[in-house]
């Protein structure tokens, strides 16, 4: 009833005969000005009327699409507050104080144009990096110049492990992102040759016996901290790729399914693979076996700031065999349960600036003809003694060099070693100029 007397009381204030006579004496005005165009098209007409006019309506939206991609429909007009140019959307009646996205672009491609391949804009040139091999495409493009670096090495190509304390998000396939995983296994099943993978801050737990790698890859962390990154490892990472790199990672043994008698190594490389770490982590401790193998001809690493602890009683530290290759530099090996660094089979092994420390075994321990080159490294407080060398071993250069007071039985101080008392040096040894000279004199 309320509804019914408004519209009542509407009727007697609008007269709709009224406003209908007022909008035909404007319509009629209109037509005698020329202002309203009025016919009366015949029957057999309106079917090309009608496809005149679908024409008209489609030439009209194209026109306006050629206008979006193209930025004609931006223009720069000045502001009246600011006197400040901004650029408008004719189309829109957008506004906007940058320059719009797609004048931009269309700068870069007539840039490209000039300047040829060399300033191919970066959103196509990803595009084409992606049809590509990661090795040895992409990094055969990457020296080219510095756009096909960028492009070679975009973000987009990197894939992304989330770690366990994202298990809820990884579990649901929508909230997956591309690139995006939910394990290191499901990773490295997708990777190709060359291929980064990404591990965020968290744990990552690795359960297969033995997980091989057989081809090259990046693997980064924490670059500032390795234990930002940790993965929980029960077997032995097997790396057979002609190439690798680590970087900010601590692989180290779950502690509730530790066992002694396991004889697992954490990390080994084999059958000539090569693997290079900066700044990681190595713990070994629950396992009898070495923290890290390298065997066989033209296995190699090359680490820089690592730490190698935990090695059980059958390797130690680190275990060089078979014509293998290690170089180390600035790294820590200590509290093993063995030898520090043991290399046998001809084997050549380099420290520099390493220290080597509280271990169970001989700290440097060379056999069966292997070559040691040792530089500015601090072998010290290891109950078997600083270095054992068998025949046919070669240790040069051993240069600049400390060892502490205490040697095994019978042991004779090994040339390029200096004593220093253990406590002093570990306060007071800075690994410079001034400090080398301090220990010569």
């Amino acid at each position: 009833q309320q509804r019914m007397g408004e519209a009542t009381s509407m009727e007697e204030e609008w007269n709709v005969e009224e406003i209908e006579q007022e909008k035909a004496e404007e319509e009629r005005r209109a037509m005698e000005d020329g202002d309203l165009l009025v016919t009366h098209p015949k029957p057999e007409m309106l079917p090309r009327q009608r496809q005149l006019y679908i024409r008209e309506r489609a030439r009209l939206r194209a026109e306006k699409l050629r206008r979006k991609l193209t930025g004609g429909n931006w223009s720069t007009k000045i502001d009246g507050t600011s006197n400040q140019p901004f650029w408008y959307n004719s189309d829109t009646g957008e506004s906007i104080w940058d320059k719009p996205k797609v004048l931009v672009e269309a700068e870069a491609d007539e840039f490209a144009h000039q300047k040829q391949w060399n300033a191919v804009p970066l959103k196509p040139l990803v595009h084409i990096m992606g049809f590509l091999l990661s090795y040895p495409d992409r990094m055969a493009c990457a020296p080219v110049c510095r756009n096909w670096c960028a492009g070679a090495n975009h973000f987009s190509f990197v894939r992304h492990v989330l770690p366990i304390e994202m298990n809820p998000l990884a579990m649901d396939d929508s909230k997956l992102d591309h690139n995006h995983y939910r394990s290191i296994s499901d990773a490295l099943d997708a990777s190709l040759p060359g291929d980064t993978i990404e591990l965020g801050d968290g744990h990552y737990w690795l359960n297969d016996p033995y997980l091989f790698v057989n081809i090259p890859l990046r693997i980064i962390g924490d670059e500032n901290d390795p234990s930002h990154v940790v993965v929980e490892l029960s077997g032995t990472i097997v790396w057979k790729g002609q190439g690798g790199w680590m970087e900010g990672v601590t692989l180290r043994r779950p502690r509730i399914s530790s066992n002694a008698k396991a004889l697992k190594h954490t990390l080994q490389i084999q059958n000539g693979g090569q693997f290079d770490m900066f700044n990681c982590v190595l713990n070994n401790e629950g396992s009898s076996a070495s923290v890290a193998l390298v065997s066989n001809a033209n296995s190699k690493g090359k680490w820089k700031k690592v730490e190698i602890k935990g090695g059980g009683q059958q390797g130690g530290g680190i275990l060089v065999e078979d014509n293998g290759t290690i170089e180390m530099i600035k790294c820590r090996i200590v509290s093993n349960h063995g030898d520090g660094v043991t290399c046998c089979d001809t084997t050549f092994v380099t420290l520099r600036d390493c220290e080597i420390e509280d271990n169970a075994g001989v700290g440097i321990s060379l056999m069966d003809s292997s070559h040691a080159c040792i530089e500015r490294t601090r072998v010290v407080r290891n109950n078997g003694g600083v270095m054992v060398k068998r025949k046919n071993c070669v240790c040069d250069p051993c240069i600049d060099n400390v060892c502490d007071l205490t040697l095994a039985k019978g042991q004779e101080v090994v040339p390029g070693f200096r004593f220093v008392d253990g406590v002093e040096y570990f306060d007071q040894y800075e690994n410079d100029a001034d400090d080398n000279q301090m220990l010569e004199s």
